[in-house]
């Protein structure tokens, strides 16, 4: 419950919130992710690192698991 409505506070026997209960704050919000703009032809690039990165991690953490037969 408490989670779900922000973060209690730290006088919250002190003060009253909805239905008696403890008083609640809301949570700080995140930063926001930054972003970038693609142009056509910039997709395939940033594809390929992005398959070529997930494959190194992956035999990484797993070596051997994903081989391909030949």
């Amino acid at each position: 419950w408490g989670v779900a409505h922000g973060t209690l506070t730290p006088a919250a026997g002190a003060e009253a919130g909805p239905a008696g209960g403890p008083a609640w704050i809301d949570p700080p919000q995140w930063p926001a992710a930054a972003s970038q703009v693609f142009e056509p032809g910039d997709e395939m690039a940033v594809g390929q690192a992005v398959r070529q990165q997930y494959g190194a991690v992956r035999d990484e953490a797993h070596p051997g698991a994903f081989q391909r037969e030949a």
